[in-house]
């Protein structure tokens, strides 16, 4: 099994924290989330994770997924 991104799926993949990386282009088939879309918390744990890349954010408790993209002043994924 592979994850949205094309890279195989791996059992720490899964339990690892989310991260944050600037992208230049979308990739086809990525879903797209505008930031002011998303909840106060996600776009709090955003914002604090642009510098770092490190998301502190449950993903359980998110609408977001790993190979989301987000629309912020620059595109964000998501892994």
């Amino acid at each position: 099994m592979s994850s949205k991104d094309g890279q195989p799926a791996s059992a720490s993949a899964f339990k690892a924290a989310p991260a944050v990386v600037p992208i230049t282009d979308v990739p086809p088939g990525a879903r797209v989330r505008h930031f002011d879309e998303l909840s106060d918390r996600t776009q709090q744990a955003l914002t604090t994770a642009l510098p770092s890349g490190h998301l502190d954010i449950d993903p359980e408790s998110t609408n977001l997924s790993r190979g989301d993209v987000v629309v912020f002043t620059e595109y964000v994924r998501i892994q």
